[in-house]
This record gives structure tokens, C-alpha cells and sequence, in this order.
């Protein structure tokens, strides 16, 4: 009789092992599905922070004419703005030198060395862009038969403490009035400083 009695109480144990093992994994169900329904929530919620972050932009400053335009290690100042059809010169009724596709437009400037060391300048520094969007990069060889000879601005080293005045050529479409002149600090530059000019 006690032999029973010790059975039955080893079966009852068994299947209450059993059971608790049964309701364990649902509990533990239960809490996965609770983690992985937070998680989708934070994973929606997180983009719109980030997008959040990103939305202050920096103000831009747009310059005038005889402005004095801080770029890295170089001051800008554009002096004026002209225009001409050709840049050369008839010789013997020889033309020497180069025609626009559209308009040559002329930009004066005034460059100064900040720096502590001699830094290369370049016309690639400073572009046209119309209100299109379109950009216009410098055109060097028109440049060359700009006079006086040795004006055109196009590639030096320029010494601290010097200015170096010169002048850069671009050929534009005939018909555009107006452009923002970007001019950058370095080649490698995404910050540009804006100036706004009529020819």
C-alpha cells in the first residue's frame, strides 16, 4: 500500500512538471511577441527623428558686387562685369584669338592670400550659374587673349599677404541676363558664397 501511494504521488509529479514546462512557453510566447511588436514600433518611429535632425539648413549670404567674399584661405572681391562677342585681335586681316558660341562675360576680380603659406589659385574656384540651374565653368583659352596681356586669371601661386587682380572669362547664352556667381573655398569644397550679377 505504501508502494502505491509513492507511484501516485511520482505520477502526479511528473505530469505537474509537465504542465509547468506547458505554461512556461506560453508565458515566454508571450513575451517575445511583446518585444518584437515594440521593436517594430521603434524601428517607424526612428526615421521621422532623424528627418527631424536634418531640417535646419544653413543661411546663405548673397553678395554684391564690390563685396569683400571670406573663402577659406582666400578673400574674393568682383570689381566689375563685361561682355564681348570675341577676345583677340585682327592682325594683317587675320583674326587672332577666340569667338563666342554665345557671349563672353568677364568677371574682374581681386583675390587676397590670407594664409600663412602660398596657396594655388584657380579659376575653377568661381562659376557661373543661371536661373535655370545651368553652370558655366570658366573658358581659359579666350582668357589667354584677353589684354593687357597676362590679365586672364586662370592657375598661380599666390604668396600670403599678396592680391592678385585679374580677369575670368566664361561664354554664356546670349539671351541670359542674369547669374549668381558661386565661388568655393577649395575644388573639394560643397560650401559656396553667392553673388548676384546683371550684365
Amino acid at each position: 500500500m505504501s508502494e502505491s501511494k509513492i507511484k501516485k504521488a511520482w505520477y502526479k509529479r511528473w505530469w505537474a512538471i509537465v504542465l509547468f514546462i506547458f505554461i512556461g512557453l506560453i508565458v515566454l510566447g508571450g513575451l517575445f511577441g511583446d518585444d518584437s511588436s515594440n521593436s517594430g514600433t521603434q524601428t517607424t518611429t526612428t526615421p521621422s527623428n532623424n528627418n527631424k535632425v536634418e531640417a535646419p539648413q544653413e543661411k546663405v549670404t548673397t553678395y554684391a558686387i564690390g563685396d569683400s567674399i571670406d573663402a577659406g584661405d582666400f578673400i574674393w572681391k568682383v570689381t566689375g562685369v563685361s561682355t564681348t562677342s570675341e577676345i583677340g585681335q585682327d592682325i594683317a586681316g587675320t583674326f587672332f584669338g577666340e569667338k563666342a558660341d554665345g557671349l563672353f562675360v568677364i568677371l574682374d576680380v581681386e583675390v587676397e592670400n590670407t594664409a600663412n603659406t602660398a596657396k594655388y589659385l584657380t579659376d575653377s574656384y568661381i562659376k557661373l550659374v543661371d536661373s535655370q540651374g545651368r553652370e558655366f565653368s570658366s573658358n581659359s583659352v579666350a582668357a589667354i587673349y584677353l589684354k593687357p596681356e597676362g590679365s586672364a586669371l586662370i592657375f598661380e601661386e599666390v604668396n600670403p599677404g599678396i592680391t592678385k587682380k585679374g580677369k575670368i572669362v566664361y561664354d554664356v547664352p546670349p539671351n541670359v541676363n542674369t547669374f549668381t556667381v558661386k565661388i568655393t573655398s577649395s575644388l573639394f569644397s560643397s560650401k559656396t558664397y553667392n553673388l548676384e550679377i546683371t550684365i
